[in-house]
């Protein structure tokens, strides 16, 4: 949100100015009124001017746009979307396209953002922060190509931003290529040995790749930085299973799901550690955790299946057993399903 707001500063210079002369006096009064308000950041008062000033005459020039970005300001990119869209059809402009993909952005539109920001990255290549938004929209609709193109090109200007070669670095992963994103989260962490994060993301590319001792030291280093990095104690809890090292793991395990409720990975270790040690109502508890954090895994419905089955609980144990079976159709029909689209 840094780099939006670094965006929208000229944005508010440029636009709280748009306002021309109407012929009803009253209504561009309120509009100027808006202005001061937002000047002083009160927003909230802003749109009531400015909604007031569209009663009186909504054919005011620049009115939507005002209003649009005190939306933004405050953070309600839907309404902002709606103010906006009605400037655009009116009168669009770079600074109406621009709020436009970054409220899209807000709202998590990733691709809609893209499309929005796209023609005037390409107009501004100077722009290194347009640019940046622009990039974390591909890579966050899945536009990994996009994305580590615009990086590199980034990374080209300042070699040394932590930050971009992490974002490159989990493009690279996106497009299989764990062993050049494992090097840009290695520059990043070299950059900048602090920043949040930097240390799991390298930890979790090793843990991917089964190098689990050089997992285990990145995911101690981010624990050093933060000890309450609650996905750091969870995969090292997982790395420490792989390691033999049960009792540690469960002590780790159990700290995250402290900090928190919802690592799935977490509650799937901690249950298999209890399935183990045969504490199977503990196990069941926690595989149910794990169901409910991510229903279409179906590695947790067999494991609740096989201690139902155990346990005599054979309508509990048939229905986990019928979620598997149903999960295994869907991923056999899914490639059938996906030539079919192709011929279409």
């Amino acid at each position: 949100m840094m780099v939006m707001r670094e965006i929208a500063i000229w944005l508010i210079l440029a636009s709280t100015m748009s306002l021309a002369q109407t012929e009803k006096p009253e209504a561009l009064a309120q509009a100027r009124l808006g202005v001061e308000q937002a000047r002083k950041q009160q927003y909230r008062e802003a749109i009531q001017s400015y909604q007031t000033a569209i009663k009186i005459d909504p054919s005011l020039p620049g009115i939507y746009l005002n209003l649009g970005l005190a939306y933004f300001k405050l953070g309600n990119f839907r309404d902002a979307l709606a103010a906006l869209e009605k400037e655009n059809s009116r009168a669009s402009s770079d600074q109406v396209t621009t709020l436009l993909g970054m409220s899209y952005f807000g709202l998590g539109q990733y691709r809609e953002a893209a499309a929005h920001l796209r023609p005037l990255a390409e107009a501004q290549p100077a722009n290194s922060e347009l640019s940046y938004l622009l990039a974390k929209s591909y890579l966050w609709s899945g536009q990994n190509k996009e994305a580590i193109e615009i990086f590199r090109n980034m990374l080209q200007r300042d070699p040394d931003s932590a930050a971009v070669h992490m974002l490159l670095g989990e493009a690279l992963d996106g497009t299989y290529k764990t062993g050049e994103a494992i090097a840009e989260f290695a520059a990043a962490a070299k950059a900048m040995p602090t920043r949040p994060d930097v240390h799991f993301g390298l930890g979790y590319l090793h843990w991917k790749q089964q190098r689990y001792a050089d997992a285990e030291s990145e995911f101690r280093a981010e624990l050093k930085n933060d000890p309450k990095h609650a996905q750091a104690m969870a995969y090292l809890g997982d790395t420490m299973i792989k390691a033999g090292k049960q009792s540690e793991a469960m002590d780790i395990l159990k700290a995250a799901l402290a900090i928190d409720r919802n690592l799935r990975i977490a509650h799937f270790d901690l249950a298999t550690l209890y399935a183990d040690a045969k504490q199977n109502q503990l196990a069941i508890a926690q595989f149910r955790e794990a169901v409910r954090i991510d229903p279409e895994r179906p590695d947790a419905h067999y494991r609740l299946a096989r201690l139902y089955q155990e346990l005599g609980r054979r309508t509990e144990a048939s229905a986990e057993f019928a979620a598997v079976k149903k999960f295994q159709q869907r991923k056999q029909e899914e490639p059938a399903l996906q030539l079919r689209r192709a011929q279409e």
